[in-house]
């Protein structure tokens, strides 16, 4: 009866740990939005900084995070952030490769140059993986003291999604070919990669190419002045599709913000009014969603 009970016990607090983990863990993304917080509120208003670095198992994980923290603390108005370019110049005074292949980057160190560049603080950080999360901190260090100004920590749900998204490995490049060469085939390779908006986009340009070899073989008359017109536009199109369709696995894993300025840049064929004449002519017309 006693062993049973402990056993009762033992899978209740397995639960409860399990349950406090999932409920208590965080995205990375809101870390990130709360590390920002949190500088706000340690920070003098007006303060000069720099988002320099951040280490983690992953250089895309990594860049990701200085990236966002870069905007966030640029929109939030409250500080003078120095751009990122001025980081090259510390990694040249630092001589970069020796400390990145050691890891030894003192405080004092980077403190001393950020100072030097009008810097009255310096934004680093890391992401470590602890086997059943990740552990996010950010740390705020004076340029005067090397002291840290702020201090923050959160724990990463394991399956958080960012992560898992940049953790996993590029397409190489036989693998884009591969899925180029799959979308002359109404944007396929898109669609098996999980590209659904590059594939629609690949797709609607084979189908308006269609239409307007349509619009040539049964609504013109040989005679009219647009014969040729629409079967020269539609090949047009045809070419500009097999060529973005070919091209589209390169742009979408290595821009995903550029492939999204392309997916909502559609074409149209619309019909056109000639003043003069009050006919109706054929046109070609491109436009931009913007989404907000």
């Amino acid at each position: 009866m006693k062993r049973i009970f402990s056993t009762f016990i033992l899978l209740f607090f397995v639960i409860m740990s399990v349950y406090g983990q999932s409920r208590y863990n965080i995205s990375l993304d809101d870390a990130i939005r709360n590390s920002v917080v949190q500088i706000q509120e340690g920070l003098n208003r007006g303060s000069t900084i720099i988002v320099y670095q951040f280490q983690s198992q992953n250089e895309r994980i990594s860049d990701y995070i200085l990236n966002e923290l870069f905007n966030l603390l640029v929109n939030s108005h409250d500080f003078v952030v120095l751009d990122r370019a001025n980081q090259s110049v510390i990694d040249a005074e630092l001589d970069f490769q020796f400390y990145r292949s050691t890891g030894m980057i003192s405080d004092d160190s980077l403190a001393n140059l950020t100072s030097r560049l009008g810097a009255s603080a310096i934004v680093t950080g890391s992401l470590d993986d602890t086997g059943n999360e990740y552990r996010f901190r950010i740390r705020v260090l004076g340029t005067e003291t090397s002291a840290a100004i702020v201090s923050y920590a959160a724990s990463i749900n394991n399956n958080d999604r960012r992560i898992t998204a940049f953790s996993k490995q590029p397409p190489s490049v036989g693998h884009k070919i591969g899925t180029g060469t799959l979308n002359i085939l109404f944007g396929l390779g898109s669609y098996l990669e999980g590209d659904i908006a590059g594939g629609i986009t690949i797709t609607s340009g084979y189908a308006i190419a269609a239409g307007l070899f349509a619009i040539e073989a049964t609504l013109l008359d040989w005679d009219s002045p647009a014969v040729g017109v629409p079967a020269t536009i539609g090949f047009a199109v045809a070419g500009l599709t097999v060529v973005y369709g070919f091209a589209r696995p390169f742009i979408y894993n290595h821009s995903p913000n550029i492939a999204y300025l392309l997916d909502n840049t559609q074409p149209k064929i619309i019909l056109t009014s000639d003043k003069h004449t009050g006919n109706n002519n054929i046109g070609f017309q491109f436009s931009y969603t913007f989404k907000f």
